[in-house]
Formats: structure tokens, C-alpha cells, sequence
């Protein structure tokens, strides 16, 4: 039963490659250059089916036969229809065990097939060719267009004109903010100078302020800065956010040949240009002040800090570092606190 199991499948194979291919003539074409299967192996194994068949068929209008025989007498009476189901079912076994001893004659030599199959598999293999094509695969991955999430870290300085706060105007101090997280980078194809970028970030702002000024909050609810009566250290206000950009960069890199069928461009190497818009959400903010007799963290206290923040970014790329300048469109804190200042940033990244 094994063999019959083999041969019928190699009989599907062989039907697949001949009707599951588009109908095509070329002249310039071995005859045999395209089948899967060597003809002296189609030829046998197309003789050991139909060998196969008509031992079937033979077997099988004497089983019928008999089973007929067996019905008539089911029919007449003469045997109840148990007995019969028995005696039918000892027929078929009688007629797939006869089946079988003829097949077995046939002596099938499966290892004499597979040896010629084998031969003509290597005789007709074009290896030139299919080193080509696995060359042409490897280059293709190694030149891929770019597609990956990157790391992300950023520094700015952060910039607030003056407004009609003259408290603000003289005591506010050098502002940062730095960021960190995650970007995406999608190339539009291996030669494009175009990647489409986005992905999420923290971003930590801190405001700092001089000359022994913190910021407050009255119980009235106004904010504004107050001095200190003695000396400070430290005072600063910074707010946590998490970011998300979308954005475009154009890449002015040269295009790379590597052979007459594949070029690619690296958008990582000389220079590009980008923008993008951003928006976030507010997660935390601390009002940290140490100096003489205070030492304080406090986060609870609301400062008017705006909980929603959006903006838009340009970006200088060359090779791997990154200049941006970013200004935010929404303000700085809300509820004309402090003027509803709105934040310049200047800064260098990577990632980005």
C-alpha cells in the first residue's frame, strides 16, 4: 500500500506541473529545459498507474459480482441481512488482499526511479542561474529600503521672549529639555530620498529662574514668580510629557550602483533636511527649590503648566547628528499665566 501511496503521489506532481503552468512557446527553450520530472521516470511511473488501474478494475467486477450474489440472497430470503454484511465485508478484504499479491508483482523498483530522477534533476539544473538568483536575493536584502525603529535622544535649549511679565523677563534662567524614546523610520522604496518618520517620546522641560526666585501659586490661584529672603541653589520648574511626531525627511545622498539591476540610496549618510509636527500630553511636573533652610520636590501644586502641548520642527541632518529647531505652537503655561508664552527650542539629536 506504500507504493500505491508513492505512485500517486508522484502521478499529482506530475498533473500539477503540466496543467498548473501559464501556456507559453519559446523557440529559444531546451524542450526539456522547464520539466520537473525526467520523461523516462513520467513514462514509468505513468505505466506502473495504469498496470495499477487495471488490476483494480479487473479485482473489482469480480468483487461486484460476487457482492450482487450476496444480495440476491439477502433479497430471496435465503440469509438474514447481518449475515450478509459479513459475508460482503469478508469479500472486499478477499479482493483488497488479491489487489495487493498483483501489485507486488509488478515489482515496482522505486530506488531505480528515484536514482533516474536524481540524475536528471542534476543534469538539467541550471546552476549558474541559480547562483544568480540567490546573488540577486542576498543583494536585495542587503540594500533593502530602510524600515526599523530606532532609538532616540535629544538636547535643546530652550527660548521664551519677553512678554509684559517683567518678573519672568528679569529672573527667568537657562531652560532645557531633553528626550528620549522610540522612532520609526519608513524609506518609500530602496531609491527613494524620501523616509516617513514617527514613533513616541518622552520629553522633559525644565524652566530654571535666577536671583533666589521660585515660582508660586497663591490661594487666590494666581501663579508668578516670588523671591526667596535667602540664598537658593536651586530653582527650577520641569514638566514631563510624551510626544508623538510625524514627519517627512528629503535626503540629498547620492544614489548607489551596485550592479545593472540594483541601486539603493542610504538616507542615514550626508546631508538631509526634515519636518514634522508633534503633539503630546503633560504626565508629571516637579517644583524643585534647595537652598538655605528649604529643600523641597513638589509635585501636587498646579502651576498652570498647559496639559496639552503641539508644534512643529525642522531638522538639519548630517550623517548621524542631527540640528533641529522646534517651536511650539500651543503656550507654555495656560490661562494667560505669564503671558501664554509659547517655547522655542534649539537643539541636537540622534535619531531623528
Amino acid at each position: 500500500m506504500m507504493r500505491i501511496f508513492i505512485v500517486v503521489g508522484m502521478l499529482c506532481m506530475m498533473s500539477i506541473a503540466s496543467f498548473g503552468q501559464r501556456i507559453s512557446f519559446d523557440f529559444n527553450k531546451d524542450s526539456y529545459a522547464n520539466e520537473p520530472v525526467s520523461p523516462v521516470v513520467k513514462e514509468r511511473v505513468e505505466s506502473y498507474a495504469l498496470e495499477i488501474s487495471k488490476i483494480v478494475i479487473d479485482e473489482k467486477i469480480l468483487m461486484n459480482e460476487e457482492i450482487s450474489s450476496v444480495n440476491g440472497e439477502i433479497t430471496a430470503g435465503t440469509i438474514s441481512g447481518s449475515e450478509g454484511d459479513a459475508r460482503k465485508a469478508e469479500i472486499s478484504q478477499k479482493y483488497s488482499e488479491k489487489i495487493n499479491e498483483r501489485i507486488e508483482l509488478l515489482e515496482f523498483d522505486l530506488d531505480e526511479i528515484t536514482k533516474k530522477q536524481v540524475e536528471y534533476t542534476i543534469l538539467n539544473t541550471d546552476v549558474d542561474k541559480l547562483t544568480k538568483e540567490k546573488n540577486f536575493k542576498d543583494l536585495e536584502t542587503k540594500y533593502k529600503a530602510k524600515n526599523e525603529i530606532v532609538g532616540f535622544l535629544s538636547y535643546g535649549v530652550m527660548h521664551f521672549e519677553d512678554g509684559d511679565d517683567e518678573s519672568l523677563n528679569r529672573h527667568l534662567g537657562f531652560g532645557s529639555g531633553i528626550d528620549f524614546g522610540f522612532l520609526y523610520h519608513k524609506q518609500f522604496n530602496r531609491t527613494s530620498p524620501f523616509t516617513f518618520i514617527t514613533g513616541a517620546y518622552f520629553s522633559w522641560r525644565t524652566m530654571r529662574f535666577d536671583d533666589d526666585y521660585m515660582i508660586n501659586r497663591a490661594e487666590d490661584g494666581n501663579v508668578s514668580l516670588v523671591q526667596y529672603d535667602k540664598n537658593l541653589e536651586k530653582s527650577k520648574l520641569r514638566s514631563t510629557y510624551i510626544m508623538v511626531p510625524v514627519g517627512i525627511k528629503y535626503s540629498f545622498s547620492s544614489l548607489k550602483k551596485v550592479n545593472d539591476e540594483i541601486s539603493y540610496r542610504n538616507v542615514d549618510k550626508g546631508i538631509g533636511i526634515g519636518v514634522n509636527v508633534y503633539g503630546g500630553f503633560r504626565i508629571n511636573q516637579n517644583n524643585i527649590v534647595k537652598g538655605e533652610d528649604i529643600s523641597m520636590r513638589e509635585k501636587g501644586t498646579n502651576y498652570n503648566l498647559n496639559n496639552f502641548v503641539y508644534g512643529a520642527q525642522a531638522t538639519l541632518s548630517i550623517d548621524n547628528i542631527n540640528f533641529f529647531v522646534r517651536q511650539d505652537l500651543s503656550s507654555y503655561f495656560k490661562d494667560n499665566t505669564f503671558d501664554d508664552r509659547k517655547m522655542l527650542q534649539f537643539g541636537i539629536n540622534f535619531g531623528f
